[in-house]
């Protein structure tokens, strides 16, 4: 019941946006109300604009929501340079508000961009040693890369992107080739048989797959823009939550998702007494997953190991955001899997999964939901050095403040160390995914009807942690300039040793990045990792790899 009256609330909400005759937030207005493609989720655009947002100068950020839309991210640049004339910043501020106004100065002339190329890279990742890549049931080497495949053994990606631009109107394709060298090996038949016993499977629920080359189409959509508001359709990148690591309910860990998407850029305020809420952004998207392998349903248990069931699963999301104070920001969300295999979709379980204020059983039976709360805080006096973050979800309860001990929690900081040099950066986040009291072991992204679990193309959906265990990642940036900066990181996850036997496993690795020219981006990576899980081996293992990429972008300055 308490899980259905938020969902109501959230549906309200995205009403009031799409309805909107509620006040838009002050902000700086770009010339015209163009559509715009959507900026990369890796681009170095987002850590440029969390150093502007931590010196105070962003009100209207809402970082728990991106990507952002090219024309969003110039709005935000207007919005700061305005803050910045009224104070004193570094040389650090002044250079990265000036390599912003060249990456988006077409933007900011409000100009179409018919038929051209975005942008060329090509990356080649070398990993010696065994890497994990189960998520699901383990851990992986490699995490929030868009579900990339990868195995022992060369692996490269070589991507085209190219978009258009026409008034209200706005289209992306990214073409991706991707080549891995080695197949990964499958657990033993006694691993596989424990796996099978976790999962309430036949038989064991088969990984990621590798050993091929293919071509891919991992992001392409059209979308439609107008009035601040955002419809597009295609296949498409979330990023849900304020961390780095990705959010706890919705992260580029997997595959992008096909889904049609609704987004209110432009922030607005809600009229009278409401206006304590401040500034207020939503998303709501509906979707297909894939890749999933067993659903239970109709007392009957569909699929096979390694072979997609034929109707696969659908899902839909909604968040909406708040930021009351310029320093604080706090957003609820919800995702609900319905449908699929046994349950075809219809108007009737769209609406069930929607308005349900039961669980049902069988056909009756509303989806796997899920709730999630995230807040953003700059520390009063502190403004300038720290912003301190929350990141939870509530898997088949109404809200994750309601039962702390029966939810995910991922908490972070960002500091800023030396308060008049914006160069250096200190995140910290840890991880937790507790064994649930009543529960049986690896209870959360699992359903007992969607058995493949909270998956899209074999990969997590949700944060890299897993379904029961506890970690930390750490990272100490040095930014010399805006587009270049040198990294070192640490990640610890513990998986519980009562689901699957548990394991360990521990990361180190180095990041350089640096624009050797305005439209070439040169980035270099070097990772060594420990693991150790008694199912899949009696010894600890040990691997490296090594990645390099070049990236030549046709976007900004570099025409």
């Amino acid at each position: 019941m308490e899980c259905a009256c938020t969902s109501r609330r959230l549906l309200i909400v995205l009403g009031l946006c799409m309805h909107a005759t509620a006040q838009v937030a002050p902000a700086t207005t770009l010339p015209g109300d163009r559509a715009s493609i959507y900026e990369p989720s890796q681009s170095w655009v987002y850590s440029a604009l969390e150093t502007l947002a931590a010196r105070g100068l962003l009100r209207t950020s809402f970082f728990t929501l991106r990507p952002w839309t090219r024309s969003r991210c110039a709005a935000m640049l207007l919005e700061a340079e305005s803050a910045s004339r009224t104070r004193s910043d570094d040389a650090g501020i002044d250079a990265t508000l000036a390599a912003l106004r060249r990456e988006f100065s077409r933007e900011l002339e409000g100009s179409s961009r018919p038929g051209r190329l975005e942008a060329l890279s090509t990356r080649s990742t070398s990993i010696g040693g065994e890497p994990l890549n189960d998520g699901y049931h383990f851990a992986s080497t490699i995490v929030n890369d868009d579900g990339r495949p990868f195995a022992r053994g060369e692996n490269s990606y070589t991507n085209v992107a190219a978009s258009s631009t026409f008034s209200h109107f706005a289209a992306y394709a990214r073409i991706e080739l991707q080549s891995t060298s080695s197949p990964t090996p499958q657990p033993s038949a006694a691993a596989q048989l424990q796996i099978s016993a976790a999962d309430f499977t036949p038989a064991a629920i088969q990984g990621p797959v590798t050993g091929f080359t293919r071509g891919r189409l991992p992001e392409a959509y059209l979308s439609f823009a107008i009035a601040g508001n955002t419809i597009a359709f295609g296949r498409q990148t979330l990023l849900w939550g304020p961390g780095r690591n990705g959010g706890s309910l919705f992260t580029n860990n997997a595959d992008p998702v096909l889904m049609l998407r609704y987004d209110r850029e432009k922030p607005f305020v809600l009229p009278g007494v409401l206006r304590f809420l401040g500034p207020i952004r939503a998303q709501a998207f509906i979707g297909r997953l894939n890749g999933t392998q067993f659903v239970h349903t109709n007392h009957q248990t569909f699929g096979s190991p390694g072979v997609s069931v034929p109707d696969q699963p659908f899902i839909h999301g909604e968040k909406v955001a708040f930021q009351p104070t310029p320093n604080w920001e706090f957003s609820v969300a919800r995702t609900t899997l319905f449908a699929g295999q046994g349950a075809p979709f219809t108007t009737r379980t769209l609406l069930r999964s929607l308005f349900s204020t039961g669980t049902g059983e069988e056909n009756a039976d509303p989806g796997d939901r899920r709730v999630s709360f995230d807040t953003r805080y700059r520390v009063p006096g502190l403004q300038n050095v720290l912003t301190v973050y929350l990141d939870s979800f509530a898997e088949d309860e109404p809200f994750p403040l309601n039962y702390p001990k029966q939810s995910v929690w991922l908490p972070g900081l960002e500091l800023h160390p030396f308060p008049h040099n914006s160069h250096w950066t200190l995140r910290i986040e840890g991880l937790l995914s507790p064994h649930r009291s009543n529960a049986f072991s690896g209870f959360f992204y699992f359903n007992v009807h969607y058995l493949s679990g909270y998956t899209n193309s074999r990969q997590l959906l949700g944060s890299w942690i897993g379904r029961e265990a506890h970690g930390t990642q750490t990272w100490l940036t040095w930014h010399p300039s805006p587009r270049t900066f040198v990294e070192m990181s640490v990640r610890s996850q513990n998986v519980a040793s009562d689901f699957l036997r548990g394991g360990t496993l521990r990361d180190l690795q180095w990041n350089f990045e640096k624009a050797v020219r305005p439209d070439l981006t040169l980035r270099l990576q070097e990772q060594v990792e420990r693991w150790n899980f008694p199912l899949l081996s009696s010894t600890t293992h040990f691997n490296s790899s090594f990645t390099v990429q070049l990236t030549y972008r046709t976007s900004g300055g570099s025409r």
